[in-house]
């Protein structure tokens, strides 16, 4: 099961960070492979197929890449990064994007899973 647990904007209204999470509610470890974003050449393991996209605009947003080709999301650069999630566990992940200052929600999309959407943005 997937979940949003949370949209905040930067005082500039640029950047949205975005948390989620996901809960293993099956009997055996999960191993999240598939999460790993194909668009772009990301540095390091990440999740950067996770995508968010604007209701409004018809647009998709990938996560941000640094200066150095990371993506600026859960991956192997954060300090509590889980690939694997075992049975019962439900572990948070984030993800920043770039938005235009007028989108008021989002739908995420995470690999294999339905899309969440109208997650209010604050």
């Amino acid at each position: 099961m997937a979940e949003a647990n949370q949209a905040d904007r930067n005082k500039e209204g640029n950047l949205l960070s975005l948390t989620w999470s996901i809960k293993n509610e099956g009997s055996e470890r999960v191993v999240l492979t598939w999460l790993a974003g194909k668009s772009y050449l990301y540095s390091g393991g990440n999740y950067a197929g996770v995508t968010i996209v604007d209701p409004e605009g018809n647009s998709r947003y990938h996560p941000i890449m640094d200066n150095l080709g990371s993506c600026l999301c859960s991956g192997s650069s954060s300090s509590n990064f889980k690939k694997r999630i075992e049975p019962g566990e439900q572990v948070a992940y984030w993800s920043m994007f770039s938005v235009p200052k007028n989108v008021e929600s989002v739908t995420l999309e995470i690999p294999g899973f339905e899309p969440i959407e109208d997650i209010p943005v604050s």
